[in-house]
């Protein structure tokens, strides 16, 4: 390819980036706040060092957008579009490093119509903080490695820290970067250094405040993520397996995500062969030790996991940017059409879910409908309000209905959840002394989308207070489809959980 050819693809690469970053930005008001990014804000609400579902990135980065910005739709999700536009310019670095102009073009392109990846860049869950600063941190460890500048190595303690901060699935990416610096034939050498012993202590300083936290607190999130999940496990599921692989095929779209299985592997094989047989391969040696060192480890034990526990699909996002990237490369240099299928597919699938969200063409359910009804039942709930004291306090069964009224109601009042009624509360369980609660009535909603049905409403809470009145049922419709029916319940004089009868 001549200069003029790759300037043009340089400048096609750059205008995808900002037209897909104008794109997400005007999706950013069109979608309602997920139950999710609800619960989220209300992390911020609370700022803390750490917390018990996931570490702090996320909300630090939503009280700092949500303090400039504004509460509101703007304010809470702008930290996942930047987070969203720097993994593409990371994708562009990385792209770049490794292959021309025109292949870079085509990894961007696969790159914006992946599903979830799109999602990433829109909806502000710990995800879109976790994927910028991975592929961060992938890109500065190969610049490490090739530049040999201390610079390089602190960026990547910085950013693997920050990756730590943003989910704790990132300890694959600590353990990956090991598998690529031993069988780097350069990278082996650094060993012998300071340089990623370095990198690791400001991983650590990084990380400190969630292990502070986790410290105070009697180590609950660690133990959250993983004892808890890890006692759960208990027989082989096949429908947990089967569930796992079609969810990755349609999160990512099918010939997109076999391309960067069959990456991985093969790019696995092609370095296995060529040490073994001590073939020199200094100029393709840190481009496939990347495509599979950094996706392969997290990929074999989630599927491993997949077979006993009920892996959901985002889980394994951060993996699949880069092999996908090299499913692109290999499919122009053989000449071949596979990512333009891929690409396509995946686009299509894209713009499907997108117009199936904006417009009532179809019947949705499921994460798809979630986005709806919260604002009729605030205001229901707030015309409840003004019949009731006025220290009366909102609660939910789970964590997700109090959090979306906390949003929508007016001067976002602290809701309580379902540790009122003797329940794990999750995070509400920091938030909210059950005790500081006794006497007061309350407002109960119930929404059946999220594991309660109607029946279960009296029976839930009868025993915690003298007296349970359920209200009118508030049925929710999309163009003449239920999307759910809120069931919520007045309940007066709370007498705690250490006063059941």
């Amino acid at each position: 390819m001549n200069l003029s050819d790759n300037k043009i693809w340089q400048k096609r690469t750059i205008w995808l980036i900002i037209l897909t970053a104008i794109l997400r930005f005007v999706l950013l008001f069109k979608f309602g706040l997920t139950p999710q990014e609800s619960y989220y804000w209300n992390f911020a609400r609370h700022l803390s060092l750490g917390y018990f579902d996931h570490p702090s990135a996320m909300p630090w980065t939503i009280w700092l957008t949500t303090n400039l910005l504004g509460t509101n739709i703007i304010g809470i999700r702008f930290g996942a579009w930047l987070y969203g536009l720097g993994a593409l310019i990371f994708i562009y670095l990385i792209s770049r490093k490794f292959w021309n102009h025109k292949i870079t073009f085509w990894v961007i392109f696969a790159t914006i119509s992946v599903p979830l990846f799109n999602t990433a860049g829109i909806f502000f869950t710990p995800d879109p903080p976790l994927i910028f600063f991975w592929l961060g941190t992938t890109y500065f460890i190969i610049q490490a490695i090739e530049r040999r500048h201390w610079k390089y190595w602190i960026l990547t303690g910085l950013f693997g820290g920050l990756a730590m901060l943003s989910k704790y699935t990132a300890v694959f990416w600590f353990i990956s970067a090991f598998l690529f610096l031993l069988l780097h034939s350069d990278g082996r050498k650094y060993f012998r250094t300071p340089k990623p012993y370095i990198a690791v202590l400001v991983a650590l300083v990084a990380f400190s405040p969630e292990i502070i936290w986790n410290a105070q607190n009697d180590w609950a999130s660690f133990a959250y993520q993983s004892t808890r999940r890890a006692n759960e496990m208990r027989t082989l599921r096949i429908d947990y397996f089967l569930g796992y692989l079609g969810a990755q095929l349609f999160a990512i779209s099918p010939v997109l995500y076999l391309g960067a299985i069959v990456t991985m592997f093969s790019s696995a094989i092609k370095c296995i062969r060529e040490k073994w047989k001590k073939i020199s391969f200094r100029a393709t040696e840190t481009v496939n030790l990347v495509l599979f060192s950094f996706s392969l480890p997290m990929l074999l034990f989630f599927s491993a996991v997949g077979l006993v526990y009920w892996v959901k699909l985002n889980w394994l996002i951060p993996i699949y940017f880069i092999p996908i990237a090299g499913f692109v490369a290999n499919s122009i240099h053989n000449r071949k059409k596979w990512h333009i299928w891929g690409t396509s597919i995946a686009m299509i699938t894209t713009i499907t879910i997108t117009i199936v969200m904006l417009f009532p063409i179809v019947p949705i359910t499921g994460e798809l409908a979630s986005t709806f009804g919260w604002k009729t039942l605030a205001e229901y709930v707030n015309s409840k309000l003004d019949t009731m004291p006025s220290n009366t306090f909102i609660f939910g069964g789970e964590y997700k209905v109090p959090s979306e009224l906390s949003f929508h109601l007016p001067n976002h009042p602290q809701t309580a959840g379902p540790n009122v009624i003797g329940r794990p509360g999750l995070q509400y369980t920091y938030w909210v002394n059950v005790d500081t609660l006794i006497g007061r009535d309350a407002i109960f909603v119930i929404d059946p989308r999220w594991g309660f049905g109607y029946e279960h409403g009296e029976r839930l809470v009868e025993k915690y207070f003298r007296e349970v009145n359920k209200c009118d049922e508030l049925e929710i419709l999309r163009a003449g489809t239920k999307l759910t029916t809120f069931h919520i319940y007045e309940c007066h004089h709370y007498k705690g959980t250490e006063r059941e009868q």
